[in-house]
């Protein structure tokens, strides 16, 4: 069952999605940020390296696979123009959940983080003790 948003989290959603696409809109998929890429080495997939990541995002196209990448920044590293690729992930996931659109395994560890403060659940909170982040 998908919630429903409000208008705020609407607009909040597409700002967030229409950021992401801003910063990459000068890409011009050349393709050498792929060479650093770790997550991109072991899947060889190019709808999970950083230019199939550019090429979603300047279309506006959300999808999970925007959860594999592990923010590392190995992409920006080898980007002639600068672009602040892990910038734009960022705030695609971040329109992602504004949205409610989240990966059933982000739900999870929400709801384990909301249960135990653990984000791998087991034991209970123990005061403020926060065992992540």
């Amino acid at each position: 069952m998908t919630k429903k948003l409000s208008p705020q989290e609407k607009i909040e959603s597409l700002n967030a999605i229409e950021e992401a696409s801003e910063i990459l809109e000068n890409c011009i998929k050349c393709g050498m940020c792929k060479s650093l890429c770790p997550v991109f080495k072991i899947l060889k997939e190019e709808s999970i390296s950083p230019r199939g990541h550019s090429i979603l995002l300047q279309n506006k196209i959300l999808q999970e696979t925007l959860f594999q990448c592990n923010l590392c920044k190995a992409c920006e590293q080898k980007c002639p123009l600068n672009l602040k690729i892990c910038d734009a992930i960022l705030k695609a996931r971040e329109s992602i959940s504004i949205s409610k659109k989240n990966i059933k395994g982000n739900n999870e560890m929400i709801e384990k983080v909301r249960k135990t403060g653990n984000p791998f659940g087991g034991e209970e909170p123990q005061g403020d003790k926060l065992y992540c982040c």
